[in-house]
């Protein structure tokens, strides 16, 4: 769901990850909102993903800083 203010940035299954990603983001000085105010999409009264937002002048900058942790090496 975009807004003229903010956009979705991510999805993501699980409220684990997405707090985790909120906390990256945040130490990297992006602004997303917090987990309880951004959508989720449910299935049967259960969510099932939820969508990372950020301020819309953000988006470029969030896009490339998970792109960058997307391509990172991941210990083993």
């Amino acid at each position: 769901m975009n807004t003229p203010a903010f956009s979705v940035v991510r999805t993501v299954r699980t409220a684990v990850e997405a707090d985790m990603l909120i906390t990256f983001m945040r130490s990297a000085g992006l602004h997303p909102l917090d987990l309880v105010t951004s959508s989720h999409i449910s299935l049967a009264g259960a969510d099932i993903s939820f969508h990372i937002e950020v301020p819309t002048d953000e988006l470029s900058q969030a896009r490339e800083f998970l792109g960058s942790q997307d391509d990172s090496p991941h210990p083993a």
